[in-house]
């Protein structure tokens, strides 16, 4: 079974605080949300403008919290490019933070660059070696890892293939698929869902706004659209994702990425149309 999830981050562009997306899931009736994180404390979020949570937060007392207004977390954003030695201790505090709430998984992905120095081979052998450490924290308290395409790594679908095989063993290391990012990056969403499903644990559903149309294939990814999902350019890709994870019979969450209250609210009565 399909599942909608909504992206905290989307009201970072709002400068909402994490119980407000908390409070807005309840009210849309809409229990499953996923959480932007930071691995530290952030003064945004501390005076109640950033929808993310600390990895150093009390997470039964954020249980608590998110039972209250009835929700479950699909996912943690732990977002730190998998080719640096900060992403290894992102991901350990991650993975114990999601333990603690009853989250299945974390997320991260590489950096938007191959770095000054390095070959992408470089970087495929850094993250194995990053997402390695991990996988023993990853293991004693069973949450996955989920990659997602947002960079030259992981938007290179034979590279994306090898490091799922490779992880293929633990059981532990899958995809969260971005759709706006695998178009951006000039991949089709399609072909690339059907490749990796075998891997897919996770989706976040994005967009892409018709002025981006001169840079697919020139970047590898976006942090937020600007418009609303089923606005764009990807719609269609969409549409036929959800009808092809339907015919596998593919369950999971599908969380919406979209910049802002109002682009998600439209993002979410658009998207119950297609998932139904």
């Amino acid at each position: 079974m399909i599942e909608i999830g909504i992206a905290s981050d989307n009201f970072r562009h709002d400068d909402r605080s994490v119980r407000y997306v908390f409070d807005w899931c309840r009210k849309q009736n809409n229990p499953v949300v996923e959480i932007n994180t930071i691995n530290g404390e952030d003064f945004f979020e501390g005076l109640g403008f950033s929808p993310a949570v600390s990895l150093q937060a009390d997470g039964l007392a954020l249980r608590a919290e998110l039972d209250e207004f009835g929700l479950r977390v699909s996912q943690l954003d732990c977002h730190f490019a998998l080719h640096r030695w900060q992403s290894i201790p992102y991901m350990i505090n991650g993975i114990k933070l999601a333990q603690a709430i009853g989250c299945p998984y974390i997320a991260t992905t590489d950096g938007a660059e191959v770095p000054k120095g390095m070959t992408l081979q470089q970087v495929f052998e850094r993250a194995v070696y990053h997402l390695g450490e991990a996988l023993a924290v990853a293991r004693t308290h069973q949450v996955g890892i989920n990659i997602e395409p947002h960079g030259p790594l992981t938007t290179n679908l034979e590279l994306m293939v090898k490091l799922m095989k490779h992880f293929d063993a633990t059981g532990l290391v899958g995809v969260n698929f971005d759709t706006g990012n695998a178009l951006v990056s000039g991949n089709n969403p399609v072909e690339m869902t059907q490749a990796l499903l075998p891997w897919i644990r996770h989706f976040h559903v994005k967009d892409v706004a018709p002025e981006l149309k001169a840079q697919i294939g020139k970047e590898t990814g976006i942090a937020a659209s600007e418009v609303h999902v089923g606005q764009g350019l990807n719609a269609d890709n969409i549409r036929q994702i959800v009808q092809l994870l339907k015919a596998k019979g593919w369950s999971g969450v599908m969380c919406l990425e979209s910049k802002g209250e109002s682009n998600t609210l439209k993002s979410l009565e658009w998207f119950r149309g297609v998932v139904a």
